[in-house]
């Protein structure tokens, strides 16, 4: 009896290693009101202003994290828009914490370009109307999508990394509502970005890298 009670005991260790491994892929998810949510893309983009705005995208929703620095720490939503969350849901209604939201996002790890950590949020309509709770929120391995801005930690890529940086990047934009403008351009040049990088990290003799960017432009819309 002892001996069958260890063995499934063995069995039920190995299969929830398993499920760990399974679920340690990149990506952003949470409980959306209760109901679960994970990301099928997700990147990291450092901004002009040294803050870095986390994006995951489903095929139909979308969420956003901006956190005021690159660096590891607590920083909380609410009050400012220095840090802010935002969800998109399947009907493109938009959520944000602005200054009437509420949260935070901890930025546990930084290594090798890809940050991981947890966050919760309680997110307005337009910042003013209904309240939506993402709770139970985390990240893991999300990659920066341009890690060779200076002062960067964790900015030497090689370039099968350059090139699945960008290969998340494109799944991203190619995933946005392209009637949020202001989706589109955050995707936009993140990709831009990815593009960029992964030219400086492995060239680009075809000159297929170099195309694609003629056709995104600016990203302005």
């Amino acid at each position: 009896m002892k001996k069958i009670f260890l063995i499934a005991l063995l069995s039920l260790f190995v299969i929830s290693c398993g499920d760990d491994i399974e679920t340690n892929t990149p990506s952003i998810q949470g409980e959306v009101e209760d109901i679960f949510f994970r990301s099928g893309s997700s990147v990291a983009t450092l901004n002009e202003d040294g803050s870095v705005t986390l994006t995951g995208s489903s095929s139909d929703e979308v969420v956003t994290l901006t956190a005021s620095a690159y660096e590891e720490g607590i920083y909380s939503f609410g009050g400012s828009v220095t840090n802010e969350a935002t969800f998109e849901d399947f009907n493109g209604v938009l959520y944000l914490t602005g200054e009437n939201g509420d949260g935070e996002i901890e930025i546990t790890k930084i290594e090798g370009g890809r940050l991981s950590g947890e966050f919760y949020f309680n997110a307005l309509e337009n910042g003013v109307g209904d309240t939506i709770n993402f709770s139970k929120g985390s990240f893991f391995d999300v990659p920066l999508t341009n890690p060779g801005t200076p002062s960067t930690p964790g900015s030497d890529l090689d370039c099968e990394e350059a090139q699945n940086i960008r290969l998340a990047a494109k799944l991203a934009y190619d995933n946005v509502d392209p009637n949020n403008a202001e989706q589109l351009q955050l995707v936009c040049n993140a990709y831009r970005n990815a593009l960029n990088q992964e030219i400086d990290t492995c060239g680009d003799e075809s000159g297929d890298l170099q195309a694609i960017l003629d056709t995104l432009g600016s990203c302005e819309s």
